[in-house]
């Protein structure tokens, strides 16, 4: 098992896709929109990756699918309320309808794992998260996030907390460039970590963000620090989920490491899934090389990480087709009734993939 998840380049698999994933076996895979245009031929798309893994465990199929701007899955008309508009009606029961309404649409798609909730506390500043948030008060997005958290794994989804350690007051984007944060462990725990801390317990997975916060590593970003992986993430906070990088093409890291560097330098540092989201199968052949001259110990711990989080995914029902065209139409009327509260947030790729 190679331990990362690749990006997939459309809506079928090329004969080198087949041929590179079948052989390597990455661990997982990650959906963007360019993948889904069709909901059958979605899943067509991941029962093939499903049958090219070799072993009884599943592999993870991932997506981004938050909500609002966030969404995989407008090319077949499904689209959910953002979590800060979902947190302005106040309302559990909504928030448990968006998550069932997703956990619908995923299991249908094949989808078994959603890079979400966003636990990062929302703020003015002009960053990747304007409406993505579950709210700028820590209890609030704990109560929320919690809530939609739980939801969605009852019905048969991963789900992974992010950013950690929390990126509310980056400054910029991270998908162009590395955002410094000031502050310590301590001061991280004082606030922005909060809900990350709460939610732990009852979250499978964690994705860190791509920072460089100087007081506690001066060298290397956040996603591939050790000391902010490995020291604080699992040997202070005791996390013992699996742990995913953010995708490692984004610009805050692509603009100073290659692939197969960042890669290393993630499972060094504590991680246990480096994404590789785009062009992936450029770069699988080197990664695989470079991970496989690591040391056979810390292999072992991210395998055992791997292995529990895909028994898990094995656990689940059958996943099953609906009926689609009722589907779409309760989920238009119910996004429908829970207006965008922010729907001028400023633009960044990452509503776009």
């Amino acid at each position: 098992m190679l331990p990362v998840i690749a990006g997939v380049e459309g809506i079928l698999l090329t004969e080198r896709e087949r041929e590179l994933f079948s052989r390597l076996q990455p661990a997982g895979y990650i959906l963007f929109s360019r993948n889904i245009s069709d909901y059958e031929m979605t899943r067509e798309l991941t029962d093939d990756l499903r049958s090219l893994t070799q072993g009884p465990d599943a592999p993870i199929i991932a997506i981004d699918q938050e909500g609002g701007r966030v969404v995989r899955t407008a090319g077949i008309d499904v689209c959910l309320p953002s979590a800060s508009a979902l947190a302005a009606t106040q309302s559990e029961h909504i928030i448990t309808q968006a998550a069932y309404y997703n956990a619908q649409c995923l299991y249908t798609l094949g989808v078994n794992t959603d890079f979400a909730p966003v636990l990062d506390l929302g703020s003015p500043r002009v960053n990747a998260l304007p409406g993505r948030c579950w709210g700028a008060d820590t209890q609030d997005v704990i109560s929320y996030a919690g809530v939609w958290n739980r939801s969605l794994l009852r019905r048969g989804v991963m789900t992974c907390g992010k950013h950690f350690p929390g990126m509310g007051a980056a400054e910029s984007d991270p998908h162009y460039t590395l955002p410094t944060v000031r502050g310590d462990c301590d001061d991280f725990l004082a606030e922005a970590t909060i809900p990350f801390t709460a939610l732990m317990p009852e979250l499978p997975s964690l994705m860190v963000a791509h920072l460089m916060l100087p007081d506690i590593d001066a060298v290397l970003p956040s996603s591939l620090s050790p000391a902010l992986v490995q020291g604080f993430l699992r040997n202070q906070l005791g996390y013992e989920g699996v742990v995913f990088t953010d995708d490692l093409c984004m610009g805050a890291i692509a603009n100073s490491y290659s692939p197969a560097q960042s890669v290393v330098l993630a499972l060094q540092a504590g991680c246990d899934l480096p994404l590789v989201c785009h062009n992936a199968v450029e770069h699988l052949e080197e990664i695989a090389a470079v991970v496989e001259a690591l040391p056979p110990a810390l292999l072992q711990d991210v395998e055992r990480r791997i292995t529990r989080f895909r028994i898990m995914l094995s656990t689940f029902e059958p996943m099953r087709f609906i009926e689609w065209r009722d589907y779409l139409k309760d989920v238009a009327a119910f996004t429908a009734s829970v207006p965008e509260v922010d729907p001028s947030a400023p633009a960044s790729p990452v509503f776009d993939y």
